[in-house]
This record gives C-alpha cells, sequence and structure tokens, in this order.
C-alpha cells in the first residue's frame, strides 16, 4: 500500500476569534479532567490519565485549543498498530473529542481537529463516532468505512464460568481479518487494568474466548473470538458488528436486535478496502476511551 498526498480538506465555516484562539498539546492533568468535566461532564481522577500514559504502545496525545491560556476543548490521539492486510502501521485511536459549549457550530471542534491530525501525523486514525462528532470529523476529511451496530439478546440462564482481570490469558488473534488492531500480551493487559472498571473472561470450547463488562445489567462484549459465543454466555448480551455483513445478518437471524448504531470512520491517506465484511474492529478497541 502507497501513502497519497492528500488534497485540499473540505471547507467548513470558522465563526470564532482566529486572533485568539491558538492550538497545542495538554500538559497539565487537572487540565484534562477539568475538560472531561466541562465537555463530557465525567468526572475522573489522576488514576485514570496514569493510565493513558502507560499504554504500552505510546501514551495518550492530548490536544486543545486555547483562549489566552485557557483550554476550551480536547481531542485525544492513543498510538495503536493497526494491521491492514500483511502491513502493520502505526496508528491512533481517535477519542474523548469536543469543545466547551459556547464554542458549538463555531468550526472550533474542525479547527482543532485539522491541528492534531497534522501535527501528530499517523498514517491512519481510526473512530467510531456519534452523529454530531461525526460531521464535524467528514468536514475536515474522515470517510465512513462502515456502520458500527450494537445488537442485542436474550439468551439462556445458564452459569458461565469467568475469572477476573488478574487471571486473564492472552489469545493471539486468528488470521484472516483484513483490517484489526494488533495487540499483544502487554496491550490486552494494559487495556483490562483500567481504574474502577472491572473486566471478565470467559473460555468455551476450541480455544473460544469472550472478554466482557457489566453494564446497566446487561453483559456487554468487549472482545470475542467467535461471535456465536454469544450465546453461551447467559442474561442480556451486547456486541457491536458491522452493518450488513455475514455476522451481522446471521445474529439477526437468531434474534439480535439493533439498539444503537456509530459511524466507524477512518482518516488516511492510504489505499484500502471498503468491503465491512473484511474489517475487525473489537468494541473493547473504542469502548470508555
Amino acid at each position: 500500500m502507497n501513502i497519497v498526498k492528500r488534497e485540499k480538506l473540505p471547507h467548513f465555516p470558522i465563526l470564532y476569534n482566529r486572533e485568539k484562539i491558538s492550538f497545542g498539546r495538554l500538559t497539565s492533568s487537572s487540565d484534562i479532567l477539568m475538560l472531561f468535566k466541562t465537555v463530557f461532564n465525567r468526572d475522573f481522577k489522576q488514576d485514570l490519565i496514569d493510565w493513558f500514559n502507560a499504554c504500552p504502545t505510546g501514551s495518550n496525545r492530548w490536544y486543545a485549543a486555547f483562549e489566552n491560556g485557557e483550554p476550551l476543548g480536547m481531542y485525544g490521539l492513543l498510538p495503536i498498530k493497526i494491521r491492514i492486510g500483511r502491513n502493520i502501521y502505526s496508528g491512533a485511536l481517535c477519542n474523548n473529542v469536543g469543545v466547551i459549549p459556547r464554542f458549538y457550530g463555531t468550526g472550533l471542534f474542525q479547527s482543532l481537529g485539522q491541528f492534531c491530525l497534522k501535527d501528530s501525523n499517523f498514517p491512519i486514525v481510526v473512530c467510531v463516532s456519534n452523529l454530531q462528532a461525526a460531521r464535524g470529523h467528514k468536514l475536515i476529511g474522515w470517510e465512513r468505512y462502515g456502520v458500527l451496530e450494537l445488537l442485542s439478546v436474550e439468551v439462556g440462564k445458564r452459569e458461565v464460568d469467568f475469572v477476573s482481570y488478574p487471571q486473564f490469558r492472552y489469545l493471539a488473534r486468528k488470521t484472516g481479518s483484513y483490517f484489526h488492531i494488533d495487540k499483544d500480551a502487554d496491550f490486552l493487559k494494559w487495556r483490562y487494568s483500567k481504574p474502577n472498571e472491572e473486566y471478565f473472561q470467559s473460555f468455551f470450547e476450541n480455544n473460544s474466548y469472550a472478554i466482557w463488562k457489566n453494564y446497566q445489567g446487561r453483559k456487554q462484549i468487549l472482545e470475542i473470538s467467535d461471535f456465536n459465543c454469544i450465546f453461551k454466555l447467559s442474561g442480556t448480551v451486547d456486541i457491536w458488528q458491522f452493518q450488513d455483513t455475514q455476522a451481522s445478518l446471521q445474529l439477526k437471524n437468531n434474534n439480535c436486535i439493533c439498539i444503537l448504531a456509530n459511524e466507524f470512520l477512518i482518516y488516511t491517506g492510504l489505499s484500502m478496502d471498503r468491503d465491512a465484511n473484511l474489517y475487525n474492529f473489537e468494541p473493547g478497541d473504542n469502548d470508555v476511551f
């Protein structure tokens, strides 16, 4: 695959005062935590920042727009390894992006994203975006490579064996998918050590497994080696799958219903296949970031 030079980025209106706004990296944990509260209405502590910094593929890069030194929005890029075909790229997962309410609709979100993507210079960046953020992303050149649906099903009441995080086993991904996040044991250990979260791993025959968490009384799948394993769990189970793929259609034929859908976006200069059947993006690659 060749990296191609991008054409001129799409135009978007700028309704903020350019003379008062600057862009750069966030270095203060207190500023990051303040933006979590102001932009997302989420309270976190220093241990979350420490966790982001401990990622074995690279510390999360926190960017911000500033007005007289005051941060107005944030844009996170977590370095990850992305496999496309036979090649592995040092890419990034876009996470925790947004601006404070008084800058909604001003173009600041797009300007911040444009600055971050240029400054970081990753060959490929991926994200799973809600509708509002997707519109802003697309204005600066992000493209949709599919829609991820959250499928839900009520399965049996059987007891399911599981282990908690300290006993997790790393199982290398089976080959075959054209696109996926490339991981190793260190990444798995880090990923499921997020502060104030609890994760579980269940094993089935033929070395099949699922990693999941309890969310509002449901088992939400974060990683799974075979999507059919959801029927071996218990209670209400949720799993993300690409819309209209063979896996999605098979699950829907087995009583799974869609309860949420978000666009899967990619920012890249690489030439890539667009068949969603070839993509594997685990919810654990995006959930909680």
